[in-house]
């Protein structure tokens, strides 16, 4: 009888730890998900230093650095337009 108590007692602790770690575990992954080519995405934080590239006054595509603020809408670079 006291060996079945402590088997029990020491089954309940076991079960208890793995319970308590699966938990704390669960939180910690990573999750993705994956936004279908094309559509719009909007930013939940500030992004700081993003490359972008802007038009002058000319038209011309030139190199620059902005930071982009919480809440607008990134689009994906259509690419190179279609000449009719």
């Amino acid at each position: 009888m006291r060996y079945v108590k402590g088997l029990l007692t020491r089954w309940k602790t076991a079960l208890a730890a793995e319970v308590f770690v699966i938990v704390c575990l669960s939180g910690c992954a990573t999750r993705v998900v994956l936004v279908p080519p094309g559509e719009p995405v909007r930013l939940r934080e500030m992004v700081r230093h993003a490359k972008v590239w802007v038009a002058d006054k000319d038209g011309k595509e030139i190199p620059g650095v902005l930071d982009l603020p919480e809440g607008w809408y990134c689009l994906p670079d259509p690419g190179p337009e279609q000449k009719r």
